[in-house]
């Protein structure tokens, strides 16, 4: 059994079906780290634990990353890499920061 077929939103983990969610997923990340200072969020999951995958290209981790470092405050440092669930490329952003309130 897939460990990942149990994706299920939480507090700390957000699903998203494709980067094109990606403004609120930088609202989704600064709300976890409000309140839980560190968080996970998958690209590529729809938010029932469907995994549809995501297609990643060249710059689809710069073109995460960027939005957060530039719309993120205090700055973080995610760690945002490609992960295969079901067989399909995901993307994993794993975040935390100590310093709240953190805006968007």
């Amino acid at each position: 059994m897939n460990p990942f077929s149990k994706l299920k939103e939480s507090e700390t983990l957000e699903l998203k079906k494709s980067t094109a969610q990606l403004k609120p997923a930088v609202i989704s990340i600064v709300a976890m780290l409000n309140k839980h200072q560190e968080g996970k969020l998958y690209f590529g999951v729809k938010d029932d634990g469907t995994v549809v995958g995501q297609e990643i290209g060249n710059d689809t981790l710069r073109t995460i990353s960027q939005p957060i470092s530039a719309y993120i405050e205090p700055k973080i440092y995610p760690v945002i890499r490609q992960v295969i669930f079901e067989g399909k490329p995901c993307i994993e952003v794993k975040f935390q920061g100590n310093e709240v309130p953190s805006f968007a």
